[in-house]
């Protein structure tokens, strides 16, 4: 829980952005069930490549390619190097987790999510006015750096980008920036299959990563980050 500024309110927020030590549990628990399933379906059914001979299953992410040990979970970045936190937890989750895709079509907000309303102002708080805030200003940079993580624009705004969040799943981001009528927003949206392969927690945790890849390849870019 934690309480919303100027309220007094509490809310819950994911396990993953108040616990650390829930990175670990749901770890433990993801590569208990990787260990179960066969990993020639996984592979098919994810759309990522299983290795035989390394035992090893990589798995696309924003343009990069992670490296996950079968039936031991390790997960590696593409230079051999460990990863943790909620990278690793996504990157497991998404060759074990099945929910049930909805049957609504288009790209959806966060709140519409099954059980997203739990976490759908810290959300908003930690991803897109976060992403707003940041590229409001500066929005071309934000077109920049979604192409270096291999998304692509798209026709919904002027500046929408889908992102390969992985094999199965892609993430669209929406930015508006700010004019005399209001302040600037952003969305992240996601398609009706996501819940199959994510719970809204997940979800939740996919959206805040995102936003800050997005940020800090920006700053590695301009060097000093937006605005400015």
């Amino acid at each position: 829980m934690r309480t919303v500024p100027g309220t007094g309110r509490e809310e819950a927020m994911p396990l993953m952005f108040e616990d650390r030590k829930a990175y670990a549990q749901a770890r433990r628990k993801a590569t208990e069930e990787l260990g179960r399933l066969d990993p020639g379906v996984v592979a098919l059914e994810r759309g990522v490549i299983f290795d035989p001979v390394k035992s090893t299953f990589e798995v696309p992410f924003l343009g990069e390619t992670i490296a996950i040990g079968f039936p031991g979970g390790s997960v590696l970045d593409p230079q051999g190097r460990p990863l943790g936190g909620a990278v690793a937890v996504l990157a497991l989750h998404y060759l074990v987790y099945r929910g049930e895709p909805l049957t609504r079509e288009g790209w959806l907000a966060y709140r519409d999510m099954p059980g997203a309303r739990h976490f759908a102002s810290a959300f908003e708080q930690m991803a897109e006015k976060r992403l707003a805030a940041h590229f409001d200003g500066c929005t071309e940079e934000l077109g920049r750096a979604a192409l270096y993580m291999a998304g692509r624009h798209s026709e919904v705004a002027e500046f929408a980008f889908e992102l390969p969040a992985y094999p199965r799943l892609s993430v669209l981001v929406v930015l508006w920036p700010s004019n005399e009528e209001g302040e600037g927003s952003a969305k992240f949206l996601f398609p009706a299959r996501a819940p199959y392969y994510f719970h809204s927690e997940d979800l939740a945790a996919l959206g805040v990563v995102l936003a800050e890849r997005l940020i800090a390849q920006e700053m590695r870019e301009i060097g000093r980050g937006c605005p400015y």
